[in-house]
């Protein structure tokens, strides 16, 4: 899938909702959902220091099983995450919530470094100054860059298409 997948969904009379998803973010969310399972059954699995005893399956599989089901939902919702694009402003769907910007509050989206360099936060400037975080693109190269940039320009693209339809006055 490339970096920003759009898909074209029909919101109703005629009007075409844009999903966006942010590049590479979701996937090091759930790589970090699996790493930190795999290091707790680790430790789970390790033998007792005192005793040198290991944990039979039916001591931590009360435990384990709930765990996955919790961890795997969660993947789901992270997997989920998106930001549509519509007549009426953003969605932002995230994994815990969802939060609604109108084009008429919307004054900017802009791209930043993240506070350590380490990666690139694309946010929402409300006409208000209050600052929506859309999403973070991991990674210090220019390429990175150049992948938020390119996000930015599609949502900006859409934000001038529905501007254009005459649906949102122009700011």
């Amino acid at each position: 899938m490339g970096d920003t997948a759009e898909v074209e969904q029909e919101a109703g009379a005629g009007d075409a909702v844009s999903i966006h998803k942010v590049p590479a973010q979701r996937w090091w969310i759930i790589a970090g959902i699996v790493v930190a399972f795999a290091v707790s059954f680790q430790q789970i699995t390790q033998p007792d220091y005192n005793t040198n005893r290991r944990a039979t399956p039916d001591e931590w599989l009360w435990v384990v099983v709930p765990a996955v089901a919790m961890l795997g939902y969660g993947a789901w919702r992270v997997w989920r995450s998106r930001i549509e694009t519509g007549p009426a402003g953003l969605r932002v769907v995230r994994a815990v919530d969802a939060e609604d910007v109108p084009w008429e509050r919307l004054a900017r989206i802009e791209v930043r470094p993240t506070p350590n360099r380490a990666g690139t936060v694309i946010s929402a400037r409300l006409v208000d100054q209050r600052v929506v975080r859309l999403g973070t693109v991991p990674g210090r190269r220019p390429r990175h860059r150049a992948r938020a940039e390119a996000f930015v320009a599609a949502l900006e693209a859409d934000r001038a298409r529905f501007a254009h339809r005459g649906r949102v006055a122009e700011s």
